[in-house]
């Protein structure tokens, strides 16, 4: 009996790679064809942004992934931020895509841009691709780029800079304080909890669960310079721990009405 149920879990664990797989297959070739296209159609951020909320959708869908969102009115309509998740797992990704409700772009490892379509329909979204082995460059691109926090539009940036790999929240580097400071926009903390139990790091294994979303109070930036930058940071750490609970169960949660 204990072997048997031992296949079974080996065998649902399979399957649920192959609905992954599937997931990842059939909604992101053509949405990300779709992207392209559009893109050579309008300079409007907003048809790739609605497209990429439906890969979301589709994806979230089909493997079982919901969220639950709390604090949505810290959220100002028209308001820019430079968002700061924590980032347990790529699982979050489809999280905060359903979940945030200011428009944003992201900002992503370069290596994300050679997968063949994937990482052009990105780039095509309007998204900002960072070298991480070059620092200094990769700051400059931040600065170059900091054009698109406007028109209440913000730019997505996990201050951790790389997934937990056991889920907890690690140490936060500057990239993102550098730009809130030079542009005066407001930094708006966020916490997921839960996204590293429905999708380990290194796992292609995606299991139904209800990922946490917390939008905390935004952050003000306006008036601080360089020397500012490790308290802003460590404030907004604070921020994100406060909701932060690597006891969360996303498979016993209550899921979203």
């Amino acid at each position: 009996m204990a072997d048997g149920g031992g296949k079974v879990l080996v065998l649902r664990r399979w399957l649920r790679i192959a609905l992954a797989a599937f997931a990842l297959t059939v909604m992101t070739l053509p949405l990300a064809t779709a992207v392209i296209f559009v893109s050579l159609f309008t300079s409007s951020p907003r048809p790739s942004y609605i497209i990429c909320r439906i890969w979301a959708w589709g994806v979230s869908k089909i493997t079982g992934v919901r969220y639950s969102l709390q604090g949505a009115e810290n959220a100002l309509p028209g308001m820019s931020y430079v968002i700061t998740p924590n980032h347990q797992s790529n699982a979050d990704i489809l999280a905060l895509m359903r979940a945030l409700p200011t428009p944003y772009r992201w900002v992503i490892k370069k290596e994300l841009t050679k997968i063949p379509l994937f990482g052009l329909g990105l780039l095509r979204t309007g998204a900002v691709s960072l070298d991480r082995s070059d620092p200094k460059k990769s700051l400059e691109k931040l600065q170059s780029d900091s054009g698109k926090l406007k028109g209440g539009w913000s730019l997505l940036i996990y201050p951790e800079g790389t997934r937990s790999r056991d889920g907890n929240l690690q140490q936060f580097k500057k990239g993102a304080f550098v730009l809130a400071v030079s542009t005066g926009i407001p930094i708006l903390p966020v916490t997921v909890n839960g996204a590293h139990k429905v999708l380990p790091k290194h796992s292609l294994e995606i299991r139904p669960g209800v990922i946490s979303v917390t939008i905390g109070q935004p952050i003000p930036t306006v008036g601080l310079g360089e020397n500012d930058i490790p308290s802003l940071m460590e404030k907004t750490r604070q921020a994100v721990a406060k909701h932060f609970d690597l006891n969360y169960d996303p498979f016993h949660a209550d899921l979203p009405k």
